[in-house]
Protein backbone atom coordinates (compact mmCIF):
# COMPACT_ATOMS: atom_id res chain seq x y z
CA UNK A 1 0.00 0.00 0.00
CA UNK A 2 1.49 3.36 -0.76
CA UNK A 3 2.28 5.65 2.13
CA UNK A 4 -0.33 7.94 3.21
CA UNK A 5 -3.01 6.30 0.58
CA UNK A 6 -4.99 4.35 3.19
CA UNK A 7 -8.64 3.37 3.55
CA UNK A 8 -10.58 3.58 6.36
CA UNK A 9 -12.48 0.27 7.54
CA UNK A 10 -14.26 -1.50 10.12
CA UNK A 11 -11.03 -1.00 12.49
CA UNK A 12 -11.37 2.63 12.32
CA UNK A 13 -15.01 3.27 12.64
CA UNK A 14 -15.42 5.75 15.13
CA UNK A 15 -11.77 6.67 14.99
CA UNK A 16 -9.40 9.42 14.69
CA UNK A 17 -7.26 8.50 11.02
CA UNK A 18 -4.15 9.05 11.99
CA UNK A 19 -2.45 11.24 9.15
CA UNK A 20 0.18 9.46 8.52
CA UNK A 21 -1.87 6.83 6.71
CA UNK A 22 -4.61 8.66 6.04
CA UNK A 23 -2.59 11.77 4.44
CA UNK A 24 -4.13 11.51 1.05
CA UNK A 25 -7.84 12.21 2.86
CA UNK A 26 -6.54 14.74 5.33
CA UNK A 27 -4.79 16.93 1.99
CA UNK A 28 -8.40 16.31 0.36
CA UNK A 29 -10.61 17.07 3.50
CA UNK A 30 -8.91 19.60 5.36
CA UNK A 31 -6.03 21.28 3.05
CA UNK A 32 -8.13 21.71 0.41
CA UNK A 33 -11.51 22.36 2.07
CA UNK A 34 -13.15 19.56 -0.19
CA UNK A 35 -16.90 18.55 1.31
CA UNK A 36 -16.99 15.72 -1.26
CA UNK A 37 -14.66 14.09 -3.15
CA UNK A 38 -13.87 10.02 -4.75
CA UNK A 39 -10.61 8.66 -5.21
CA UNK A 40 -9.49 5.14 -6.51
CA UNK A 41 -7.80 2.96 -4.33
CA UNK A 42 -5.50 0.43 -3.70
CA UNK A 43 -7.70 -2.28 -5.07
CA UNK A 44 -8.67 0.03 -8.21
CA UNK A 45 -11.97 0.54 -7.17
CA UNK A 46 -13.92 4.04 -6.61
CA UNK A 47 -14.57 5.23 -3.09
CA UNK A 48 -16.94 8.21 -2.11
CA UNK A 49 -15.70 10.45 1.22
CA UNK A 50 -18.18 13.36 2.72
CA UNK A 51 -16.68 15.60 4.96
CA UNK A 52 -18.75 17.31 7.36
CA UNK A 53 -17.59 20.70 9.15
CA UNK A 54 -18.26 18.21 12.79
CA UNK A 55 -19.41 15.24 14.25
CA UNK A 56 -23.04 17.52 15.22
CA UNK A 57 -22.87 19.08 11.41
CA UNK A 58 -23.30 14.96 10.21
CA UNK A 59 -26.17 14.11 12.67
CA UNK A 60 -28.05 16.99 11.28
CA UNK A 61 -27.16 17.35 7.42
CA UNK A 62 -27.84 13.50 7.09
CA UNK A 63 -31.01 11.52 7.50
CA UNK A 64 -31.57 7.65 7.06
CA UNK A 65 -29.76 6.01 4.23
CA UNK A 66 -28.29 8.03 1.12
CA UNK A 67 -29.32 7.66 -2.54
CA UNK A 68 -27.58 8.79 -5.66
CA UNK A 69 -28.28 10.07 -9.02
CA UNK A 70 -26.83 11.57 -12.08
CA UNK A 71 -27.10 14.33 -13.71
CA UNK A 72 -25.48 15.85 -16.54
CA UNK A 73 -23.78 19.56 -16.62
CA UNK A 74 -21.83 20.66 -20.05
CA UNK A 75 -19.62 18.19 -20.16
CA UNK A 76 -19.57 16.90 -17.20
CA UNK A 77 -21.10 13.95 -15.34
CA UNK A 78 -22.23 14.34 -11.90
CA UNK A 79 -22.94 12.04 -9.88
CA UNK A 80 -24.75 14.03 -6.46
CA UNK A 81 -25.22 12.27 -3.47
CA UNK A 82 -28.33 13.14 -1.28
CA UNK A 83 -28.03 13.00 2.70
CA UNK A 84 -31.27 14.53 2.88
CA UNK A 85 -34.65 13.45 0.82
CA UNK A 86 -36.77 16.08 2.86
CA UNK A 87 -38.66 17.78 -0.74
CA UNK A 88 -38.82 20.92 0.99
CA UNK A 89 -35.06 20.96 1.76
CA UNK A 90 -33.19 18.04 -0.10
CA UNK A 91 -29.74 18.04 0.28
CA UNK A 92 -26.96 16.53 -2.33
CA UNK A 93 -23.54 16.73 -2.99
CA UNK A 94 -22.28 16.46 -6.84
CA UNK A 95 -19.26 14.75 -7.21
CA UNK A 96 -18.19 15.63 -10.61
CA UNK A 97 -16.24 13.53 -13.65
CA UNK A 98 -15.13 15.15 -16.49
CA UNK A 99 -16.00 13.79 -19.43
CA UNK A 100 -13.62 14.98 -22.05
CA UNK A 101 -10.68 13.44 -19.33
CA UNK A 102 -9.68 9.90 -19.40
CA UNK A 103 -9.06 9.26 -16.20
CA UNK A 104 -12.31 10.09 -15.32
CA UNK A 105 -14.54 8.09 -17.74
CA UNK A 106 -12.64 5.51 -16.51
CA UNK A 107 -13.65 6.17 -12.77
CA UNK A 108 -17.18 6.30 -14.20
CA UNK A 109 -16.90 3.06 -16.31
CA UNK A 110 -15.00 1.47 -12.81
CA UNK A 111 -18.26 2.65 -10.80
CA UNK A 112 -20.31 1.23 -12.83
CA UNK A 113 -19.02 -2.13 -13.00
CA UNK A 114 -18.59 -2.27 -8.82
CA UNK A 115 -21.50 -4.21 -7.74
CA UNK A 116 -21.45 -1.54 -4.71
CA UNK A 117 -19.39 1.79 -3.77
CA UNK A 118 -18.18 2.41 -0.47
CA UNK A 119 -19.56 6.00 1.14
CA UNK A 120 -17.08 7.19 3.92
CA UNK A 121 -18.53 9.52 6.39
CA UNK A 122 -15.55 11.70 7.82
CA UNK A 123 -15.83 15.15 10.51
CA UNK A 124 -13.40 17.09 11.28
CA UNK A 125 -12.71 17.34 15.12
CA UNK A 126 -9.48 19.00 16.56
CA UNK A 127 -7.82 19.47 13.56
CA UNK A 128 -8.29 16.01 12.62
CA UNK A 129 -10.31 13.73 10.52
CA UNK A 130 -12.84 11.57 12.50
CA UNK A 131 -14.18 8.38 10.93
CA UNK A 132 -17.93 8.71 11.74
CA UNK A 133 -19.96 6.18 9.30
CA UNK A 134 -19.62 3.71 6.35
CA UNK A 135 -22.19 3.80 4.08
CA UNK A 136 -22.63 1.93 0.57
CA UNK A 137 -24.38 2.96 -2.54
CA UNK A 138 -25.28 0.37 -5.48
CA UNK A 139 -26.61 1.26 -8.85
CA UNK A 140 -29.89 -0.13 -10.51
CA UNK A 141 -29.63 -1.56 -14.22
CA UNK A 142 -31.78 0.83 -14.99
CA UNK A 143 -29.13 3.63 -13.74
CA UNK A 144 -25.99 1.89 -15.35
CA UNK A 145 -27.98 2.25 -18.46
CA UNK A 146 -28.95 5.86 -18.33
CA UNK A 147 -25.18 6.58 -17.11
CA UNK A 148 -23.59 4.78 -20.46
CA UNK A 149 -26.31 6.57 -22.43
CA UNK A 150 -25.54 10.35 -21.04
CA UNK A 151 -21.47 8.84 -21.51
CA UNK A 152 -21.74 8.32 -24.96
CA UNK A 153 -24.12 11.68 -25.18
CA UNK A 154 -21.11 13.69 -23.38
CA UNK A 155 -18.04 12.32 -25.68
CA UNK A 156 -19.72 12.73 -28.33
CA UNK A 157 -18.41 15.43 -31.08
CA UNK A 158 -20.42 18.49 -31.18
CA UNK A 159 -22.44 19.33 -33.72
CA UNK A 160 -24.11 22.76 -34.09
CA UNK A 161 -27.77 21.04 -34.85
CA UNK A 162 -27.14 18.92 -31.50
CA UNK A 163 -30.06 18.77 -29.22
CA UNK A 164 -29.26 20.26 -25.53
CA UNK A 165 -29.66 17.50 -22.65
CA UNK A 166 -33.15 16.83 -21.42
CA UNK A 167 -33.49 19.80 -18.65
CA UNK A 168 -34.65 17.00 -16.43
CA UNK A 169 -30.85 15.76 -16.53
CA UNK A 170 -29.25 18.75 -16.05
CA UNK A 171 -28.45 20.50 -12.61
CA UNK A 172 -26.75 23.55 -12.63
CA UNK A 173 -24.34 24.90 -10.15
CA UNK A 174 -24.69 28.39 -9.16
CA UNK A 175 -21.44 29.84 -9.75
CA UNK A 176 -19.50 32.39 -8.17
CA UNK A 177 -20.30 35.84 -9.95
CA UNK A 178 -18.66 38.86 -9.75
CA UNK A 179 -19.35 42.49 -8.86
CA UNK A 180 -17.40 45.57 -8.62
CA UNK A 181 -16.30 46.83 -5.52
CA UNK A 182 -17.67 50.51 -6.57
CA UNK A 183 -21.16 48.39 -6.75
CA UNK A 184 -21.21 48.64 -2.92
CA UNK A 185 -22.66 51.51 -1.08
CA UNK A 186 -21.21 53.69 1.92
CA UNK A 187 -23.26 52.01 4.20
CA UNK A 188 -22.05 48.42 3.78
CA UNK A 189 -18.45 49.52 3.33
CA UNK A 190 -19.00 51.21 6.94
CA UNK A 191 -20.52 48.20 8.56
CA UNK A 192 -18.94 47.04 11.64
CA UNK A 193 -18.77 43.25 12.15
CA UNK A 194 -16.50 40.45 13.76
CA UNK A 195 -12.36 40.03 12.86
CA UNK A 196 -11.21 36.73 12.76
CA UNK A 197 -7.14 37.16 13.18
CA UNK A 198 -4.87 34.43 12.10
CA UNK A 199 -1.37 34.40 12.97
CA UNK A 200 -0.28 33.97 8.85
CA UNK A 201 3.35 33.75 9.63
CA UNK A 202 3.05 30.69 12.19
CA UNK A 203 0.58 29.49 9.28
CA UNK A 204 2.91 29.48 6.28
CA UNK A 205 5.99 27.92 8.88
CA UNK A 206 3.69 24.79 9.20
CA UNK A 207 2.17 24.22 5.94
CA UNK A 208 4.47 26.35 3.45
CA UNK A 209 3.14 30.00 1.86
CA UNK A 210 1.16 28.72 -0.73
CA UNK A 211 -0.64 25.83 1.23
CA UNK A 212 -1.26 28.08 4.08
CA UNK A 213 -2.85 30.70 1.54
CA UNK A 214 -5.29 27.94 0.10
CA UNK A 215 -5.90 26.70 3.84
CA UNK A 216 -6.93 30.08 4.95
CA UNK A 217 -9.48 30.81 2.26
CA UNK A 218 -10.39 27.16 1.79
CA UNK A 219 -11.63 27.44 5.54
CA UNK A 220 -13.51 31.13 4.59
CA UNK A 221 -15.01 29.55 1.52
CA UNK A 222 -16.24 26.39 3.66
CA UNK A 223 -18.15 28.54 5.67
CA UNK A 224 -19.64 30.24 2.95
CA UNK A 225 -21.38 27.01 1.87
CA UNK A 226 -22.92 26.26 5.31
CA UNK A 227 -24.43 29.87 5.43
CA UNK A 228 -25.54 28.71 1.76
CA UNK A 229 -27.37 25.56 3.12
CA UNK A 230 -28.20 26.19 6.41
CA UNK A 231 -31.40 24.63 7.91
CA UNK A 232 -32.76 27.88 9.20
CA UNK A 233 -33.93 29.89 6.36
CA UNK A 234 -32.92 33.56 8.22
CA UNK A 235 -29.35 32.17 7.63
CA UNK A 236 -29.62 31.35 4.35
CA UNK A 237 -31.67 34.22 3.17
CA UNK A 238 -28.88 37.02 4.74
CA UNK A 239 -26.43 39.26 3.50
CA UNK A 240 -22.87 40.28 4.63
CA UNK A 241 -19.75 40.57 3.14
CA UNK A 242 -15.84 39.44 3.79
CA UNK A 243 -12.91 41.34 4.42
CA UNK A 244 -9.21 40.44 4.31
CA UNK A 245 -6.56 42.47 5.89
CA UNK A 246 -2.88 42.00 5.99
CA UNK A 247 -0.68 43.51 9.05
CA UNK A 248 2.41 41.25 9.24
CA UNK A 249 2.75 38.69 10.31
CA UNK A 250 -1.65 38.45 11.26
CA UNK A 251 -4.44 38.23 8.86
CA UNK A 252 -7.83 39.00 9.54
CA UNK A 253 -10.87 38.08 7.82
CA UNK A 254 -13.55 40.38 8.57
CA UNK A 255 -17.31 39.36 8.07
CA UNK A 256 -19.33 42.40 8.25
CA UNK A 257 -21.94 42.95 9.58
CA UNK A 258 -22.09 40.90 12.82
CA UNK A 259 -24.10 37.44 12.12
CA UNK A 260 -24.50 36.80 16.06
CA UNK A 261 -27.70 38.25 15.76
CA UNK A 262 -28.86 34.83 13.77
CA UNK A 263 -27.45 32.61 15.90
CA UNK A 264 -28.84 34.78 19.22
CA UNK A 265 -31.81 32.55 20.17
CA UNK A 266 -28.90 30.04 21.36
CA UNK A 267 -26.43 32.01 22.70
CA UNK A 268 -24.74 29.02 24.57
CA UNK A 269 -24.18 27.14 21.10
CA UNK A 270 -22.99 30.19 19.08
CA UNK A 271 -19.49 28.62 18.31
CA UNK A 272 -20.72 25.47 17.42
CA UNK A 273 -23.35 27.24 14.97
CA UNK A 274 -21.27 30.25 13.55
CA UNK A 275 -19.85 28.59 10.52
CA UNK A 276 -16.87 31.38 10.52
CA UNK A 277 -15.77 30.65 14.38
CA UNK A 278 -16.07 27.01 14.14
CA UNK A 279 -14.05 27.01 10.60
CA UNK A 280 -11.70 29.88 11.27
CA UNK A 281 -10.85 28.32 14.82
CA UNK A 282 -9.84 25.61 14.29
CA UNK A 283 -6.78 26.90 11.64
CA UNK A 284 -3.44 26.63 13.38
CA UNK A 285 -2.23 29.94 14.86
CA UNK A 286 -5.64 31.24 15.00
CA UNK A 287 -5.64 34.05 17.58
CA UNK A 288 -8.81 35.48 18.54
CA UNK A 289 -12.21 37.17 16.84
CA UNK A 290 -13.47 40.30 18.17
CA UNK A 291 -16.24 43.00 16.79
CA UNK A 292 -14.19 45.59 14.60
CA UNK A 293 -14.48 47.81 11.60
CA UNK A 294 -12.84 46.51 8.84
CA UNK A 295 -11.81 49.85 8.02
CA UNK A 296 -9.87 50.22 10.92
CA UNK A 297 -7.63 47.64 10.36
CA UNK A 298 -7.11 48.59 6.01
CA UNK A 299 -9.14 45.68 5.07
CA UNK A 300 -10.79 45.18 1.47
CA UNK A 301 -13.82 43.49 0.89
CA UNK A 302 -13.31 40.07 -1.37
CA UNK A 303 -16.47 38.55 -1.32
CA UNK A 304 -20.11 39.54 -1.06
CA UNK A 305 -22.90 37.02 -0.13
CA UNK A 306 -26.42 37.77 -1.05
CA UNK A 307 -29.39 35.14 -0.33
CA UNK A 308 -27.70 32.16 -1.43
CA UNK A 309 -25.18 33.70 -4.23
CA UNK A 310 -22.04 34.07 -4.02
CA UNK A 311 -19.94 37.28 -5.72
CA UNK A 312 -16.53 38.07 -6.15
CA UNK A 313 -15.23 41.09 -5.31
CA UNK A 314 -13.55 42.56 -7.51
CA UNK A 315 -10.92 45.50 -6.71
CA UNK A 316 -10.32 48.24 -9.42
CA UNK A 317 -7.89 51.22 -8.52
CA UNK A 318 -10.34 53.72 -7.07
CA UNK A 319 -11.81 51.25 -4.35
CA UNK A 320 -8.30 52.31 -2.37
CA UNK A 321 -9.02 56.01 -2.15
CA UNK A 322 -12.63 55.83 -1.61
CA UNK A 323 -11.55 53.75 1.46
CA UNK A 324 -9.29 56.18 2.28
CA UNK A 325 -11.97 58.98 1.94
CA UNK A 326 -14.49 56.78 4.04
CA UNK A 327 -11.95 55.74 6.80
CA UNK A 328 -11.12 59.67 7.23
CA UNK A 329 -14.27 60.66 7.42
CA UNK A 330 -15.04 58.43 10.62
CA UNK A 331 -11.24 59.20 11.90
CA UNK A 332 -9.61 62.43 10.93
CA UNK A 333 -6.69 62.68 13.21
CA UNK A 334 -5.54 58.76 12.41
CA UNK A 335 -3.27 57.65 10.55
CA UNK A 336 -5.15 56.43 7.40
CA UNK A 337 -4.37 52.57 6.32
CA UNK A 338 -5.20 53.24 2.76
CA UNK A 339 -3.57 56.57 2.65
CA UNK A 340 0.37 55.93 0.80
CA UNK A 341 1.75 59.01 2.98
CA UNK A 342 0.63 57.75 5.93
CA UNK A 343 1.51 53.83 5.53
CA UNK A 344 5.20 55.78 4.46
CA UNK A 345 5.29 57.74 7.27
CA UNK A 346 4.26 54.85 9.95
CA UNK A 347 6.76 52.67 7.98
Amino acid sequence: MREGFASPSEETLGEILPPGPFADLYRAGMMDGLPCFSRLNEAGDVEFYLVFESIDAFSELTEGAVAADWKTYQKRLLAVIWTRNDPVQPLGFPLSFDMTAWRDRQMVRRLLEQPRTLLFHLALLDDQLIHVYTDEIRFSTAQRREVEQMIQRLSAPERDDDESAPADSEVREAPIQSIAAAALPDDVLLEAGTAYTVDFAQLKETYGAKNAETLLMSAVYQALLVMRRHGRSQVRETAFTVWAAQCLPYTSIVVTPDLSPLFADKPDDEETENPFIRLLVQLPGFVEHRRGFPLALGAFPIMRYERGNLLHVELEEPISARLAALFARLHPEAANPYSPADQNREN
